[in-house]
């Protein structure tokens, strides 16, 4: 009979979300057996997720796919690891003779910290393939990059340890992110204001002003909070004049979107969307923090 071997901490990083919070791991026998926060760690000091307490189940979950399947007249059958690299090798033969090696796409997900060696490896394959077509996205992070990086030039970060006033806009940071509302809590033990704009009221609205909006209207509300924000003067001229561009065709965009308006969208009290939008121009520095997902 097999000596089972005494259990081994291994100490890593999760990497199912962006924030690579530290897990120590405790593995016996090959196989991981318990894991939970790292409290050395900077970050994250101890705190994990509901992702990273659920790795034991997704690591061996019985319905996880550990082998290729083929579909043959609409039936899921498995096949070898040769004869799976055999047929993709050969319809990428044929796309290529067929229709040309740029009528290939390569696209790669994101797994939240990024997983750098699938994309070296795929964007080298379209290379040698000879197809420029290498996309690389998440729905849902990504597009929160490069909407920042297309409006400031850069990828900033919200930063609610030093804010007065914190816009928390759909977005649970108790469930998905706990070290964020770990420095959420310390700001507004500090003194700092709590707007939390979320359909469902949240653990952490209890600790600020809530605000009720319609699923799927919070673009509304933004343009709402930008007219009134432009129409009565509460933004930073002298910032506005020396750094950005376009600000004339914003004030004109915006001037459709009334509190009235706005209100009738999203279901929101024209009073709320205005104090919203006061609150949030007279506090300096103030912070968003939106939901990625």
């Amino acid at each position: 009979m097999k000596k089972s071997v005494s259990r081994q901490l291994v100490k890593t990083n999760c990497a199912l979300c962006v924030n690579s919070c530290g897990l120590d791991v405790y593995v016996r026998d090959g196989r991981i057996v318990h894991v939970k926060g790292m409290v050395e760690h900077p970050f994250s000091k101890g705190q994990i997720c509901p992702r990273a307490r659920a790795i034991i189940e997704w690591e061996y979950s019985p319905d996880r796919l550990t082998y290729p399947m083929k579909k043959v007249n609409g039936q899921w059958h498995r096949i070898s690891w040769d004869e799976a690299i055999e047929s993709i090798a050969i319809t990428l033969h044929k796309i290529a003779e067929q229709y040309g090696a740029r009528s290939l796409a390569i696209h790669v997900g994101s797994i939240g910290t990024e997983d750098r060696e699938t994309t070296e490896l795929t964007q080298r394959f379209c290379g040698a393939y000879g197809t420029p077509n290498h996309l690389e996205a998440g729905l849902c992070y990504h597009d929160t990059i490069r909407a920042r990086m297309l409006t400031f030039g850069r990828f900033p970060l919200e930063q609610p340890e030093n804010a007065r006033c914190i816009i928390l806009w759909g977005h649970n940071p108790d469930v998905s992110n706990p070290p964020k509302a770990t420095r959420i809590r310390k700001s507004i033990r500090e003194g700092c204001q709590l707007i939390v704009i979320d359909p469902e009221r949240i653990p952490l609205a209890k600790r600020g002003r809530y605000y009720r909006i319609r699923p799927g209207t919070d673009l509304a509300l933004a343009l709402g909070i930008l007219h009134v924000i432009i129409a009565e003067g509460l933004y930073d001229k002298e910032f506005v004049d020396m750094w950005t561009v376009g600000f004339d065709k914003l004030k004109a965009h915006v001037e459709q979107y009334s509190p009235e308006k706005v209100s009738s969208i999203t279901s929101m009290a024209v009073s709320d969307i205005k104090e919203i939008a006061r609150l949030y121009a007279a506090s300096k520095p103030a912070c968003i923090i939106q939901g990625t997902c």
